[in-house]
């Protein structure tokens, strides 16, 4: 069981199915989780299926089931190329092949160009409260993550809001401040109100999004859509309206 995450770099697999398939130990590497940079162990993982395409040679980070809340992620490195629809009505995921034409289009759909960034699609055509603002699709994360120059901008003082933390696949745990913001827009598409928690995670200095607003959308955004497909190969997202929006 393996969980896509877009705003992965890597894929990822758990200490204990590497254990369990006896996978070969590799070198160790840097890589940058909410809380910052972190040395983890990686393994060899001879073959990965993903649909119909299968990758050969993944070398991987390890991390314990319990942190992960799956046994692996599924990174930018097996989603290149291809298409993931995410089908909230139907309740299912499909990789899909970025050569065929996506199924069922609709006049109800929206779609959005994004531009590329260390293998990222970040959308630059958005806007929070009318703020301009970088967008990451993070299909990883269940609450949606601003930096704190989001939050400067839209004067929100963590006095008012809710004090939480998020808990990365480390295990350690980044103090956030949770809120609304409103009218979320990503070229066409239209969120409304969001809740967000802001905090100035790892990630957003990784990609050079630190200092200007930024928002990995998480999925309790993206479910208020019937249907979202992420096109890695063109860039663009398609988002399907509600039949009553």
């Amino acid at each position: 069981a393996f969980i896509i995450d877009t705003a992965s770099q890597r894929t990822i697999v758990s200490k204990e199915i590497a254990g369990a398939l006896a996978l070969d130990i590799e070198d160790q590497v840097t890589i940058v989780a909410l809380a910052g940079s972190t040395v983890v162990q990686t393994v060899f993982v001879p073959s990965l299926t993903l649909g119909t395409r299968s990758y050969d040679g993944l070398i991987s980070p390890t991390f314990r089931s319990a942190n992960i809340g799956a046994d692996g992620v599924l990174g930018l490195d097996s989603l290149q190329g291809q298409r993931i629809l995410f089908d909230f009505l139907g309740r299912n995921i499909s990789v899909e092949d970025t050569s065929e034409p996506l199924k069922s289009r609709s006049l109800r759909e929206i779609v959005v160009t994004a531009r590329r960034r260390s293998g990222q699609l970040i959308f630059t055509n958005a806007t929070i409260a009318g703020i301009k603002t970088s967008i990451i699709i993070d299909t990883g994360g269940e609450l949606s993550i601003g930096n704190k120059a989001l939050q400067r901008r839209l004067r929100l003082k963590s006095s008012a809001m809710t004090q939480m933390n998020l808990v990365d696949i480390t295990g350690r745990s980044v103090p956030a401040d949770y809120g609304i913001a409103e009218e979320l827009l990503i070229g066409r598409a239209r969120f409304g109100i969001i809740p967000i928690a802001f905090a100035d995670i790892a990630p957003f200095k990784a990609l050079r999004l630190g200092k200007t607003p930024a928002l990995f959308l998480g999925m309790d955004a993206l479910r208020r859509f019937d249907r979202v497909a992420i096109d890695f190969a063109n860039r663009k997202i398609y988002f399907l309206l509600p039949e009553d929006a």
